[in-house]
């Protein structure tokens, strides 16, 4: 359970830099997405699946770096 308490706000911080970074992406018109968000019929998908992809990237990434750095103090 220790383990999961030291996870676990680091999973939500990388999930959170999952949606900031889609919503960046799609605010700056990277690619042209925000054109294809708002005016395709099914955009919103887009923008879903885009934020979906990000969220589990940076949040497994920053679980990983977390769980990687619980024995950064040692000599290896």
């Amino acid at each position: 359970m220790e383990v999961l308490r030291y996870v676990l706000p680091h999973l939500l911080a990388g999930c959170l830099a999952g949606v900031v970074a889609s919503v960046g992406i799609v605010a700056t018109d990277i690619g042209s997405l925000r054109e294809l968000v708002l005016n395709t019929q099914g955009g919103w998908i887009a923008f879903a699946l885009l934020t979906f992809g990000l969220v589990v990237t940076f949040g497994s990434i920053a679980m990983g770096g977390a769980i990687m750095a619980i024995g950064g103090g040692e000599d290896c």
